[in-house]
């Protein structure tokens, strides 16, 4: 009998330094990607809209891990307290690029909402826009909107 061989998926820079954040998934939208600033707040404002609507037969949002790195960003589910993490159950709800990430933007109305929009594959006309709420709105912080 074969011994059974599997390969597992090697961070690219093992001592890169990485960020994490515990935030909340408010929900996300796909977007065509010449969708401007100015269009931003209502694409969040959607989002949000929609997540309030599900959160009425179940909580829209969910508990999420955003890792920042200077090769990457990833999002991943939190697990709960008492739930462990499970690299078979839990998988990533998105991870990119830095040069992926097109537009950010934050709400001075509702200083714990941020959002991000992220290119999808070039050949794509679409980006998704995702939306995050922050239980500690000192850690949304920044001067307005940003472009990358």
């Amino acid at each position: 009998m074969e011994p059974i061989m599997f390969t597992a998926r090697k961070h690219p820079f093992p001592n890169e330094v990485s960020v994490g954040f515990s935030l909340q998934l408010a929900g996300s939208l796909r977007v065509h990607s010449l969708t401007t600033m100015p269009m931003l707040p209502w694409v969040v404002a959607e989002v949000r809209r929609l997540s309030g609507q599900s959160s009425k037969k179940e909580p829209g949002t969910k508990q999420v891990r955003l890792c920042v790195s200077p090769s990457g960003l990833r999002c991943e589910p939190e697990p709960g307290k008492s739930q462990q993490w499970d690299p078979l159950i839990c998988s990533s709800i998105f991870e990119c690029k830095p040069q992926r990430v097109h537009k950010l933007i934050h709400n001075s109305h509702d200083p714990s909402y941020f959002a991000c929009l992220i290119k999808e594959e070039a050949a794509s006309q679409q980006s998704i826009c995702y939306v995050f709420k922050a239980d500690d709105q000192t850690k949304v912080s920044g001067g307005g909107d940003q472009k990358r």
